[in-house]
């Protein structure tokens, strides 16, 4: 009946370190909004090449923030935006 007894105390204590791992490892909710799913959490952001300015061009004129996008300026004289690859 010991061993039975220690056996279980062994299953036991397994189950609740596992429990605690999973517990600490599970990224927590953004919010807590009826319209979203339980999925939800799992999107991916659009990822962009690394090193991305999100620089877009206003007009020709100047270079603004633009999310995937970089502005290259012309010797004072305008620019241009072209998308992060």
């Amino acid at each position: 009946m010991t061993g039975l007894l220690r056996m279980a105390v062994r299953f036991v204590a397994i189950a609740t370190t596992i429990a605690a791992i999973a517990m600490i490892f599970v990224p927590s909710p953004r919010t807590n909004s009826p319209y979203l799913s339980a999925l939800s959490d799992l999107a991916v952001s659009p990822a962009y090449a690394v090193g991305c300015p999100d620089k877009a061009c206003d007009h020709g004129i100047q270079c603004v923030p633009g999310v995937g996008f970089k502005c290259i300026r012309f010797n004072g004289k305008g620019c241009t935006a072209t998308p992060c690859r």
